[in-house]
């Protein structure tokens, strides 16, 4: 049995569901005690900026599903290096994210038992 998930948010916070899913399966894993991680990568690194408005859209935010793994201990990291490819300056992220470099992503991999992709 699994004891630790790492899930990898990769897509843009809004037009499509798979970013929000992978937050939401986050939360559902923390606070059932099971050790989680969440690293938004690539196009994911979106869903860190805190000027996000999910309601032009009408869809629920992203931010607000974000911050409620701080809840339950779920760390939340963002890869530099796709946030400045990406033109994504740190200034412009929420608070409670951890902005960390790409070296560092095989040892988030390497420290989980499952890791899956959203």
């Amino acid at each position: 049995m699994a004891g630790s998930i790492l899930v990898l948010i990769t897509k843009a916070p809004y037009g499509l569901e798979e970013a929000f899913a992978g937050l939401r399966l986050a939360l559902a894993t923390g606070v059932n005690g099971m050790k989680t991680s969440v690293l938004m990568v690539e196009d994911g690194v979106f869903n860190a900026v805190g000027s996000q408005r999910s309601e032009a859209v009408r869809m629920p935010s992203n931010i607000e599903a974000t911050k409620e793994l701080y809840d339950f201990d779920v760390p939340v990291y963002v890869v530099k290096e796709d946030m400045e490819a990406r033109g994504v300056a740190e200034s412009k992220l929420f608070d409670g994210l951890k902005v960390v470099p790409a070296s560092l992503v095989r040892k988030l991999v390497a420290e989980h038992d499952l890791v899956t992709t959203f």
